[in-house]
């Protein structure tokens, strides 16, 4: 035991994967189970000088622990590097306790299931209609054509805009250049023209956001703004107006990313799966399950945590001001805790999860998330039961504090249907 503690103390990612540790490369984003697997096995605790240096935990114990221990792992700053261009913490993704808990209580009401259920039909008969694209247009990029409009409609929605494509675009836009750096003409690896636009698409979005937030102090509604500007923190005081802006911020980027590349990493596993494709589709019921296992085996974030007071994990020593990354992708296919984790397994019924994080920073979202991944699910199945990749499909991703996909060639048949004639 020794033996391994000492070599688990000092291993570097660099030396264990013969390159460096890199979530940002769009490779490594399309597939990083390989490299979390030697990490697992030779290295759960890694280190890398790369952005600044930090720790990759890759163990499901070792990230629990660290996402239920706050008082020694601060939320702040989430990412790593750090998102360039704000001083302050999101809220609430970036506060720590107690601030942390008084913030989401002031939203936790708004994403309850009660709540959630009451956006159930304009979600419904949203995804009723992009279906009706897909089936007309047969083939197409899936996430042009369903996974980015699904959830930036229930967002504009939320926030009391009317929907407009052009609208949606730009902010998906936005928010995709401030989570994964992408934007036009430039390159990974180009630091300073990625930290240049990831500046520029978070001043633009705060502009976007103060426009909006000044129409709601003129005229309130009942959008999430609205109830931001409304709602009182314990002990009675209003938030301020950059507390607003700040949550609204957040909200965004978490409306406009995680659903649309869970969707994406879903169909396109089950796109290269037909035996998947006819269980589903012959039982509707395993819908609910089938969500579940699909956000395990394809976890997206990618969290980080800043070290305040010494910890000791696997032997390694951390001290304050140590960054570590929690890659949930990893976690969640710790072969410790899951049984097959390598495997899609659409009744599992895991004892274990984090798929929408732990700890008091467990997701938001989750309900929704929850609910338009089913309603996605039920219709796409009900109208298009058996699809698949073109054989030449090349598909692109991109990392950072979530992987997204960026394409998804998409037919809605299979080789060998008589349809397709």
């Amino acid at each position: 035991m020794s033996e391994q503690v000492q070599e688990t103390s000092r291993c570097t990612a660099q030396a264990v994967l013969g390159h460096d540790y890199d979530h940002y490369d769009p490779v490594f984003a399309l597939d990083p189970h390989p490299s979390y697997a030697v990490l697992r096995e030779k290295c759960p605790v890694a280190h890398t000088e790369n952005y600044g240096g930090f720790y990759i935990l890759s163990k499901f114990e070792d990230i629990s622990e660290v996402l239920h221990d706050a008082a020694t792992f601060s939320s702040w700053p989430a990412d790593t590097p750090p998102t360039p261009g704000h001083s302050r913490a999101l809220i609430p993704l970036e506060v720590d306790a107690p601030d942390h808990r008084r913030y989401r209580m002031v939203v936790d009401p708004l994403f309850r299931p009660h709540a959630v259920a009451d956006v159930a039909p304009a979600v419904r008969q949203f995804a009723r209609e992009l279906v009706d694209g897909m089936v007309a247009k047969r083939e197409f990029d899936f996430m042009e054509e369903f996974a980015k409009p699904l959830p930036s409609a229930v967002f504009l929605r939320q926030v009391g805009l009317d929907f407009s494509v052009e609208q949606r675009d730009q902010l998906c836009d936005w928010a995709g250049t401030i989570l994964h750096t992408t934007t036009a003409g430039v390159q990974h690896g180009d630091t300073d023209a990625q930290t240049k636009a990831r500046i520029d698409a978070g001043k633009a979005l705060h502009n976007f956001l103060k426009g909006l937030l000044d129409e709601r102090l003129e005229k309130p509604g009942d959008d999430i703004i609205s109830v931001l500007v409304k709602a009182q923190m314990p002990g009675g005081r209003t938030l301020e107006y950059r507390e607003i802006l700040n949550f609204a911020y957040v909200l965004v980027l978490a409306g406009l990313d995680t659903v649309t590349t869970a969707l994406g990493f879903s169909f396109m596993h089950l796109a290269r799966r037909p035996d998947l494709q006819d269980r589903i589709a012959a039982d509707p019921n395993l819908i609910p399950s089938a969500v579940e296992e699909l956000l395990r085996y394809e976890s997206i974030v990618h969290m980080s945590r800043t070290v305040v007071k010494p910890h000791t994990i696997r032997g390694t020593e951390l001290k304050p001001g140590d960054r570590v990354v929690v890659p949930m992708a990893s976690a969640h296919r710790d072969e410790d805790v899951f049984v097959d984790a390598d495997e899609i397994v659409l009744d599992r019924k895991p004892e274990h999860s984090m798929i929408f994080g732990a700890g008091s920073h467990r997701c938001l979202g989750s309900h929704l998330a929850r609910l338009e991944m089913g309603i996605a699910f039920e219709e796409i199945f009900s109208r298009i039961p058996r699809f698949s990749l073109p054989p030449e499909a090349e598909l692109v991703a991109y990392g950072g504090q979530t992987r997204s996909l960026v394409n998804l060639p998409f037919r809605t048949w299979r080789d060998g249907d008589p349809t397709t004639a």
